[in-house]
């Protein structure tokens, strides 16, 4: 049993009210909405009159508790409610301070409570709200305990104070009130003897009767009873499936409530109704959930349904049912329709009729009056405050990129967009359109969203890669796509669908297969398969971390020869590679900057390139800005290749640069590593000293630099570019381990110390590029 127990002992002064109605009232004048229809006024004649403007103001964030003939009675959501009265005419109103519970039953009076006063629950508070005058005059306090021992605030049903009376070990028997400024004086109204009698607090009430949840202890059976608190006349409805029925509703006609029955096997949800003062019932099935709300207006049946959120499924779309509209429906013909198409809350009014928070998409959110047809046709709906909000959900501004550099993308990006209303399900996707790949996020009405009022979704980018997340690797180049899908929960309207794009662009890296602005390593395998590793760096500007590797494709082993020469194709500035097979043919695999498919089938440039032993491409050394190849022949001659940009004849052809090039037994071409504006070299000598050759950008180079000794315990060595987001270029040395040396940028120390990296991730290869 749910019982509502209630405190106060705290008078608010006239002076008080007279207050704060100077603070919250007065503000909002012009046509005021009438508090019920003319006589004999037509639908279209209240479509008229609100057409023309409706001035009273609804609080956003709040549902309607009560309504009388004068004004209304809301409650904002939230722990701390704040209870206000807002009258029809000239739109003004007045907060009730200290109350927690508030309640208003068809007329201009308000019973409220504090919880946290001294004397819990034992002291209600009666308000005349029927003007702003009356509402200046002290309210009546009522002490429950004087009137009997156990008694607990339920409702209003028009002027009577309905209270329950809870014993340890016995009935709840239910009582009432009259409020009329005199001496309250307890009457006896059900329970007791057998019969117990509950839940007042959930029987909807309209200004003449009460429903209550009995049950008949000794025959164990379950009924609805309603009471008409002014007479103490009362009917019983027993109920057929008692495990099943739900708390109901109550006309000056109809009783109804909720029910679920066994057909065929399984629970068929419906609602049970009955004609006043005659027998038999009557079964509109329904498709709600035996938890949503019902209401009467005359003899029509109300619902709206309110939706129980299961936020796990809202990332994948999900299929969560949304709310279903408001909807009538005729108890004697079965007639069904729609009033509204946006609900979250209803409260009995005068003469039988019903205030709804909700909306349309013609006229907004606000609150309407459904009230009964004396004919008992479809009840007629009339918009009587709004919120000054449009039902339908609508985007009204964002904040997202058009362009990013990769330092730009490396840092996150914040993307925001406006929403007219929070109570909407929310997904944001971003594509990588060469790709295709793609990352997505979700939010619920859950997620910080006030049902009603405006939404701002707000989602960072971390500006990683959208394939595979927890390598950590940068963002790729090219064009991206956002999507913005916003669904409203209560199923009202069109979905929200916003798209934009955007470029994240990045200077050509030497050695970046995937279009990513990380260098990749190229190793080919001992079966001959060739694999891409990408690098990301591990802290910026320091060490150098892996990023996961790809497949390239099988065949190498036929190749001498594997060199990175830069974009030598000149199509996308994607690096290309060189292969040499045995018989002295180089052949060209242009790059695609495409991760799962790095290069292209391959063209052949020519024969004759068995008489080199030593192959050096991607350096700029002719400053023409393409990239070059430098090639040594075994009597120790260096040739110089310039790149052309022509995918059909990469090479112009060869030049003569010099000899005694036979010393060294390994040539690196580096770019600028050293800080001069044109490519560079790296050369060993055969007892393991480094040395530098700093490219003058005419196609030849300075006097060498001396690196160091030692560096014969590598088989390779591969100018990756830069490597750890530092601006300068770094070098992988190789022999079965990888090991990192970030460049300096300073031509006398172009390295730091090395620092052991996996970047194959124990792979055994032969070669590395």
């Amino acid at each position: 049993m749910k019982h509502i127990r209630i405190s106060g002992r705290r008078r608010l002064t006239a002076a008080a009210v007279t207050a704060a109605l100077a603070v919250t009232g007065g503000t909002i004048a012009a046509v005021p909405a009438t508090a019920a229809p003319a006589p004999g006024a037509t639908q279209q004649d209240r479509q008229d009159r609100q057409d023309q403007q409706t001035t009273v103001a609804f609080p956003r964030n709040a549902d309607v508790v009560g309504a009388g003939p004068s004004g209304f009675l809301s409650k904002t959501r939230g722990t701390t409610p704040e209870y206000r009265w807002t009258w029809y005419a000239g739109g003004t109103s007045v907060v009730l301070p200290g109350a927690t519970v508030a309640a208003a039953g068809g007329t201009d009076r308000v019973v409220t409570v504090d919880r946290t006063a001294p004397v819990a629950g034992r002291v209600v508070r009666v308000y005349d709200l029927s003007t702003p005058a009356t509402a200046a005059v002290p309210p009546q306090d009522v002490n429950l305990d004087a009137l009997g021992d156990g008694l607990f605030f339920e409702g209003l049903a028009g002027n009577e104070m309905l209270l329950g009376q809870y014993r340890a070990g016995g009935p709840v028997k239910q009582y009432a009130v009259t409020l009329d400024g005199g001496t309250p004086k307890l009457r006896f109204l059900t329970g007791g003897s057998g019969l117990d009698c509950s839940d007042g607090q959930d029987g909807w009430t309209d200004a003449g009767s009460a429903l209550y949840e009995c049950r008949f202890e000794a025959a164990a059976l379950d009924a609805k009873v309603v009471v008409d608190p002014a007479t103490g006349a009362s009917s019983t409805y027993l109920q057929t499936e008692d495990e099943w029925a739900r708390p109901g509703a109550v006309s000056a006609t109809h009783v109804a409530w909720r029910e679920a029955r066994m057909s065929g096997g399984r629970a068929v949800h419906g609602i049970v109704a009955h004609q006043r003062g005659k027998s038999g019932e009557r079964w509109l099935p329904s498709d709600d959930d035996l938890s949503d709300p019902m209401y009467l207006v005359g003899g029509w049946a109300a619902s709206g349904q309110k939706i129980h959120i299961d936020a796990s499924s809202y990332l994948d779309g999900g299929d969560n049912p949304t709310k279903r509209p408001f909807t009538v429906q005729s108890v004697e013909t079965g007639e069904k329709t729609v009033l509204l198409t946006a609900f979250s809350s209803a409260t009995a009014g005068p003469g039988g009729s019903l205030l709804v928070r909700g909306g349309t998409p013609e006229r907004g959110e606000g609150l309407y009056r459904i009230s009964p047809r004396v004919d008992g046709g479809r009840p007629e709906v009339e918009l009587v405050a709004t919120t000054g909000q449009s039902t339908v959900l609508a985007l009204t501004g964002s904040t997202t990129p058009t362009t990013l550099t990769g330092d730009q993308a490396a840092r996150g990006v914040d993307f925001s967009w406006d929403l007219s209303r929070g109570d909407a399900r929310v997904w944001v996707s971003l594509t990588h359109v060469p790709t295709g790949q793609s990352i997505s996020d979700g939010w619920s009405e859950l997620d910080g969203a006030v049902p009603g009022m405006p939404r701002r979704i707000s989602w960072h980018w971390d500006g990683k890669d959208l394939e595979g997340r927890d390598w950590g690797r940068p963002a790729r180049n090219g064009v991206y796509e956002w999507k913005l899908t916003a669904r409203p929960d209560d199923g009202i309207g069109p979905e929200v669908v916003t798209t934009g794009r955007f470029t994240v662009t990045r200077p050509a890296a030497p050695h970046d297969y995937d279009d990513d602005g990380a260098a990749d390593l190229l190793v080919r395998d001992l079966g001959g398969v060739l694999w891409r590793f990408g690098t990301r760096p591990a802290t910026p500007g320091g060490s150098l971390a892996d990023a996961g590797g790809s497949r390239v494709g099988g065949g190498w082993q036929v190749y001498d020869r594997l060199e990175s020469v830069g974009d030598v194709a000149g199509t996308n500035g994607a690096p290309d590679v060189i292969a040499r097979d045995a018989s002295g043919v180089l052949w060209l695999y242009p790059g695609t900057g495409v991760r799962e498919k790095a290069l292209t089938g391959r063209t052949r440039i020519g024969g004759g390139w068995q008489v080199y032993d030593q192959l050096a491409g991607g350096s700029d050394v002719t400053g023409d800005g393409r990239p070059d190849l430098l090639a040594t022949d075994k009597a120790g001659v260096m040739f110089l290749y310039r790149g052309t940009g022509n995918a059909n004849a990469p090479f112009a052809a060869a030049k003569r640069l010099g000899a005694g090039w036979g010393v060294y037994n390994q040539l690196t071409a580096t770019g600028n590593i050293a800080g001069a504006p044109a490519g560079d070299l790296l050369a060993r000598d055969k007892a393991g000293v480094l040395w530098m050759y700093l490219g003058k950008g005419d196609g030849t180079f300075a006097n060498r630099v001396r690196v160091g000794a030692g560096w014969n315990a590598f088989t390779g060595l591969t100018a990756v570019g830069d490597a750890n987001g530092d601006g300068r270029a770094d070098l992988v040395a190789t022999n079965g381990d990888e090991t990192f040396y970030a460049g300096t940028g300073s031509w006398s120390a172009p390295f730091k110390r090395g620092s052991s990296v996996s970047l194959t991730q124990d792979m055994s290869y032969n070669t590395a590029f």
